[in-house]
């Protein structure tokens, strides 16, 4: 009589649908799932009850999180980049990301094998007569089938995880890289440790060219996790780094062919919006005024409107530059803050009165004196811009000498102001041109 179990029939049909897939295997393809499906009940399979704590019962997290450096450096680093995951707030949810990082990591065979290898460990968790893992035929299938998953070439986002703890199913995740601006032009609400777009401002940065929805989950500023966040931690995130490029990231509320993503869905039933009115940045109906709540409000938040470009595309500033510090092969936007320190400092660099003119496509530099060019970049030169939070009057921005991804030489060009506010619709006016060469979904 063959041995065999109905779940490991199961992860093996997955397998074939995944390798007849070809290429790639994304958050978004739906042959994912069962596959996961099937590896957390596996892993579930056989779990001794009599490890209750209270009232609940362990999770296969609990058990294999507990593995710690017996697991090897692979899986140790795993575990700990799972623990300290701050999206996932069950342990299921951190399970679920515990085999993600392991089928994009190529690690669950290993993981099979030091369970195998330890079978105190085994013994003390898995029942032997019901329980895959604990079982030697079975094991042993696992592996053979575990070794064919290795071989699938597997490209998913570790960061998409704020919806783990309730579902398998992955929504399309999105990061920009904004303008430096005082408001962003966001409405927020908090509902289920979620923070979900209910308004756009028009005219706002994230207004422009629809890249944030009404129903846009916000899920990261500037790295940090905003799942459950707490009250003004986007105020303080925003404020932190006033004056530089804002990276947002968002789950979308839909997916590319229009269809809702279904936890979102749930969110927004209970604050009770019209889900066939979530189709791009669009105000929701309400009974009264949407006032924003007060963890979503944003430095500054007040009728600001900063005026770019003129009506040719071009706008033109009279400021005086300061020199240029070279970066070698550093274009990031952290090395504004030393390089303006560096300019001003440098004695020999000489001081010129310049008319500064951003268009369309780029920055033009020339002598106020003699109208002569000193400096020409297009935007897809340039890879940041911004200014010093103590030195407001000082900005820069920094440019390659070829497309910025494939520059090997970046230099920092450092310019005074004699208005800080001026100095600021500079910037906006340079980021909101390489903005739209640059920002990325």
């Amino acid at each position: 009589m063959s041995v065999s179990h109905p779940l490991l029939k199961i992860l093996k049909a997955s397998l074939l649908d995944l390798h007849n897939e070809g290429g790639k295997i994304l958050d978004t393809n739906p042959r994912l799932i069962p596959m996961c499906r099937t590896l957390e009940d596996i892993f579930r399979l056989g779990l001794q009850t009599h490890h209750r704590h209270w009232f609940t019962k362990p999770d296969y997290w609990n058990v294999l999180s507990k593995l710690g450096e017996k697991a090897g450096p692979g899986l140790y680093h795993i575990i700990k980049f799972v623990k300290g995951n701050a999206k996932t707030d069950t342990d299921q949810g951190r399970g679920r990301l515990f085999i993600r990082a392991c089928l994009l990591k190529k690690d669950l065979v290993t993981l099979v094998k030091k369970l195998r290898e330890d079978n105190p460990f085994l013994q003390m968790w898995y029942d032997s007569s019901t329980s895959i893992l604990n079982n030697d035929i079975l094991s042993e299938i696992l592996l053979s089938l575990l070794a064919e998953v290795q071989n699938i070439p597997f490209s998913l986002y570790l960061k998409n995880a704020s919806f783990l703890d309730e579902t398998w199913e992955m929504g399309e995740y999105r990061d920009y890289e904004l303008v430096p601006c005082d408001v962003l032009g966001v409405h927020l609400q908090l509902i289920n440790s979620h923070l979900v777009v209910t308004d756009i401002d028009p005219e706002s940065v994230a207004g422009e060219d629809d890249k944030v929805s009404v129903g846009d989950v916000m899920d990261e500023l500037y790295t940090e996790s905003l799942k459950g966040a707490k009250r003004g931690k986007v105020r303080d995130l925003f404020q932190m780094y006033k004056g530089m490029p804002v990276y947002v990231s968002f789950v979308k509320a839909r997916f590319p062919d229009g269809q809702m993503y279904r936890p979102i869905s749930s969110l927004l039933r209970l604050l009770a919006i019209d889900i066939s009115q979530v189709n791009g940045p669009q105000t929701i109906p309400t009974s009264g005024p949407i006032r924003k709540p007060a963890h979503a409000l944003l430095p500054e938040e007040e009728e600001d409107e900063i005026p770019v470009h003129g009506p040719d595309g071009k706008a033109e500033y009279t400021v005086v530059y300061r020199g240029l510090y070279h970066l070698k092969q550093d274009g990031r936007v952290d090395r504004i803050h030393d390089s303006i320190e560096n300019v001003i400092c440098n004695s020999e660099q000489k001081k010129e009165v310049v008319k500064l003119q951003t268009s369309e496509t780029g920055i033009e530099v020339r002598r106020l004196s003699t109208n002569e060019v000193l400096l020409n970049h297009s935007y897809t030169e340039i890879s940041a811009c911004g200014r010093r939070t103590d030195m407001l009057l000082y900005f820069g921005y920094i440019a390659g000498e070829t497309t910025c991804n494939l520059a090997k030489d970046f230099t920092c060009f450092v310019f005074e102001s004699n208005d800080a506010s001026e100095a600021k619709i500079i910037l906006c006016s340079i980021a909101q041109g390489f903005e739209r060469t640059h920002w990325f979904l």
